[in-house]
């Protein structure tokens, strides 16, 4: 008898086909999950960014605010319907000239936006007023809200600041709502 024996080794054409088609599939979803992992990675790091930078501005607003008195909310006493502006006389020389004096109109401190941008300003020799937050951060609306400013009214002079902003563009925003309260140290008199 003669018998053919056929080698079966090896894919047949279609085998080899369904086994590639069956891995690029798999491969473009790993691909589509890597890039949504990557995305979602730009915009953690934006949000920290963002907060990390804002959490250093109100800090710092807050322990220069803390030390202050004679508040006035945009160039008044007390805005409870909130205000843009808000001065106050430093407890400290911030003019530089060596001496501290409750009266001069130099060692004052203000706060207010402009440009999408906190901004502080000394006053001291005509200097204006700098960005204390980052080009990243947009901020949208910042008030001040403002109680006990005056000094026999029995109140110890608090400021509520709200600030709503993002940060980053496009498909990384990140929308903010931030708000703190800062008490005046020292004892209102």
């Amino acid at each position: 008898m003669n018998t053919i024996h056929k080698n079966k080794r090896g894919f047949t054409l279609i085998e080899v086909m369904v086994s590639v088609s069956i891995f690029t599939v798999v491969m473009l979803i790993a691909t589509g999950a890597v890039f949504s992992i990557v995305e979602a990675n730009k915009k953690t790091h934006s949000l920290k960014s963002v907060m990390t930078n804002l959490n250093f501005a109100l800090e710092s607003m807050a322990r220069d605010m803390r030390v202050g008195f004679d508040y006035r909310c945009d160039g008044v006493g007390d805005c409870i319907s909130g205000g843009s502006t808000l001065i106050y006389k430093a407890n400290r020389d911030v003019d530089g000239d060596g001496s501290y004096n409750s009266g001069d109109a130099n060692d004052q401190i203000e706060y207010n936006l402009s440009g999408g941008r906190l901004m502080k300003r000394v006053y001291s020799n005509g200097s204006s007023a700098v960005p204390i937050t980052a080009e990243e951060i947009h901020i949208l609306d910042m008030k001040f809200y403002l109680v006990g400013s005056a000094a026999a009214d029995g109140k110890q002079p608090k400021v509520l600041i709200t600030i709503k902003g993002y940060a980053g563009s496009d498909q990384t925003r990140s929308d903010f709502n931030i708000q703190t309260t800062v008490s005046q140290r020292s004892i209102d008199s």
